[in-house]
């Protein structure tokens, strides 16, 4: 049986990317932080006021979404697409509960990488200035 025909029960999740699909997402995930601290180092060399580092929240959103997309094997696009890409093909989801399910896990995931982006940027806040 197939990952995604499984049972439904509790906490089970249903992947709806494989794993070079989440190797994807983790990549682009940790390439987006290293980018966001780039800035932010730039940002408190520069001394410029730190609200323009709020500007980090979208990259610090992207880069909590990729990890989290990666860790919870759920894909926000193809769930709001209603589709799964296990072998390197986009298929339509035809069971309506395993799509429910799917599309629960990816709003968890957006969930997740939204409370996690907000720490992470009020910590870039309050950082000192560096010069």
């Amino acid at each position: 049986m197939s990952s995604i025909q499984q049972p439904i029960t509790g906490e089970t999740c249903i992947p709806n990317i494989s794993t070079q699909e989440r190797r994807k997402r983790l990549t682009f995930g940790a390439a987006t932080f290293v980018i966001a601290l780039i800035i932010l180092g730039v940002l408190m060399a520069t001394g410029v006021s730190p609200w323009w580092r709020i500007i980090l929240l979208p990259l610090f959103m992207g880069a909590t979404t990729g990890y989290f997309q990666w860790n919870d094997k759920t894909c926000i696009a193809l769930a709001r697409r209603g589709t799964y890409n296990l072998n390197d093909e986009e298929k339509k989801m035809e069971d309506p509960a395993v799509l429910a399910k799917v599309r629960e896990q990816a709003r968890r995931v957006q969930l997740k990488a939204l409370l996690a982006a907000i720490p992470l940027t009020l910590i870039a806040l309050v950082l000192p200035i560096l010069r």
